[in-house]
């Protein structure tokens, strides 16, 4: 039995291991992919600001705050998706900063919050696994299989513990 549970133990620590090496990757196709988005956004949002020089206004906010108090219910949607587009843009470039700069478990933090949700299933569905050069990445991805192998186990080896106790109480009494 004790042979079982050390291959059992060896296995799992390799599928953690390849599984944490894998978030480099998706971290750099993720980046990737929103860099991609970022730039069809940040020409959208030249437009908007080459429409607010054109008519005089001093910055993008300015245009979308006169479009907003426009009556027609047609123009307020339509600064109203204009508001969604630049907060868009600020929202990219804060992902790319991350995904760019980032430490491996911000990068994951970043990837794997519920709100990048959507997101990261289109980026998943382009994933191809690999193994990452950066010697760092290989590190972290060492130390964080490592820890989850480490409290996977933990309530295994805590239970056997209490039994190795409890038997040797009752089989050696003091």
């Amino acid at each position: 039995m004790g042979l079982m549970v050390r291959v059992l133990d060896k296995i799992v620590f390799t599928a953690l291991f390849l599984t944490a090496l894998q978030v480099p990757i998706l971290a750099d196709h993720y980046r990737q992919y929103l860099s991609g988005f970022f730039d069809a956004t940040e020409q959208q949002v030249e437009q908007y600001q080459a429409l607010a020089d054109q008519f005089g206004y001093e910055s993008v906010d300015a245009l979308i705050d006169t479009l907003r108090q426009n009556p027609d219910p047609v123009v307020k949607q339509d600064a109203a998706n204009k508001a969604q587009t630049v907060s868009t843009l600020d929202d990219l470039q804060t992902g790319i900063q991350t995904l760019s700069n980032g430490h491996y478990y911000e990068k994951a933090w970043y990837m794997f919050h519920p709100e990048q949700n959507a997101t990261l299933a289109r980026v998943i569905d382009n994933f191809s696994p690999s193994v990452p050069l950066d010697p760092m990445a290989v590190l972290f991805s060492l130390i964080t299989a490592i820890v989850l192998n480490m409290l996977l186990w933990a309530p295994f080896w805590c239970v056997g513990k209490v039994r190795h106790w409890h038997h040797h109480r009752h089989h050696h009494p003091a």
